[in-house]
């Protein structure tokens, strides 16, 4: 599994690992249902009134691996006068050689409606292929909630095809289903998430199939009290819910399509025997201005990443 997570992470920039299945091959039973308000998925929310002037905006981010600690990976964040999320800009830094230069590899970029706090679109280019532009659209509640995603894409044949996901919001749980137009549903997941209380995400059953075959992955976390800089911003629901392909995120859903939509910094998450453990240094402010990444059998940090506001 170890390996497994270091040959995507070098091939992808900050991109899901491999995914370690579990022998549960049925759904757990839901939790007690409650009556839907916004207000039970404050994470997910963005709206004009509940959009806080954060006194710390992310700017940056450097990670590396330890067993390649010259090679850094880096993300960096532009905003509007209104701290509007405008820009990511990822790429790599060299730091071996004699005069270390940004190598932009990806773009992703925001547009708005007028004035709005919410996106109404994400466009990603990869540097390799500068013509070749991948475009999200959402569509919100009038909760600042996202009720739907989609994006056109090429399938196997060239041409073509749509991706829509739909959101359902219900009790504690967060239902997302994909519909597909011009290519085939497999390998792509159907998501619930069961919620915390206190705004995090407590896990993920994540359900696909490939060539008729259902395949079930249950991912369980663990928080700790401290705030996640992600989700004060305005893009936090517009992170999530993404293809890892856009290169958000690190190792798990929960990073890669969750980035932004738990209140506290995950601790641990684990998929059946298999656990994956982060240690985090906070500032004053209770932001975290380091974290790493310990992975089962080893004592060391597998991937450090320092954060800069």
């Amino acid at each position: 599994m170890k390996n497994s997570i270091l040959l995507c992470l070098l091939i992808f920039l900050f991109a899901s690992c491999d995914k370690k299945e579990s022998t549960d091959t049925s759904t757990p039973p839901a939790p007690p249902i409650s009556p839907t308000t916004n207000s039970s998925f404050t994470q997910f929310s963005v709206t004009e009134e509940k959009f806080e002037q954060s006194a710390k905006i992310l700017k940056r981010e450097v990670a590396f691996l330890n067993n390649k600690p010259a090679m850094k990976y880096v993300r960096m964040f532009s905003y509007d006068a209104n701290n509007r999320c405008q820009q990511l800009q990822i790429g790599t830094i060299d730091s071996s050689l004699n005069s270390p230069q940004f190598n932009l590899t990806q773009t992703i970029s925001f547009k708005y409606d007028g004035a709005s706090l919410l996106p109404a679109s994400l466009s990603s280019v990869r540097t390799v292929f500068p013509n070749l532009v991948t475009t999200f659209y959402y569509k919100y509640n009038s909760g600042g909630l996202k009720v739907m995603d989609s994006v056109r894409v090429k399938n196997l044949a060239g041409e073509p095809a749509d991706r829509t996901v739909r959101y359902i919001y219900e009790g504690f749980r967060v239902y997302t289903t994909p519909i597909f137009t011009g290519f085939s549903t497999d390998n792509n997941p159907f998501d619930t998430l069961d919620l915390l209380k206190a705004g995090n995400i407590e896990r993920l059953i994540s359900k696909s199939t490939s060539s008729g075959a259902e395949r079930i992955v249950i991912y369980n976390f663990t928080y700790d009290q401290f705030i996640n800089p992600y989700n004060k911003l305005n893009i936090a629901n517009s992170l999530y819910f993404e293809n890892a392909g856009i290169g958000l995120g690190y190792n798990v859903p929960l990073e890669t399509h969750y980035l932004g939509v738990t209140i506290n910094n995950l601790v641990t998450w684990n998929t059946g025997s298999y656990t994956a453990n982060f240690k985090y240094v906070y500032d004053k402010d209770k932001y975290p201005v380091k974290k790493e990444m310990i992975l089962p059998g080893d004592p060391n940090p597998y991937q450090v990443t320092y954060f800069q506001y």
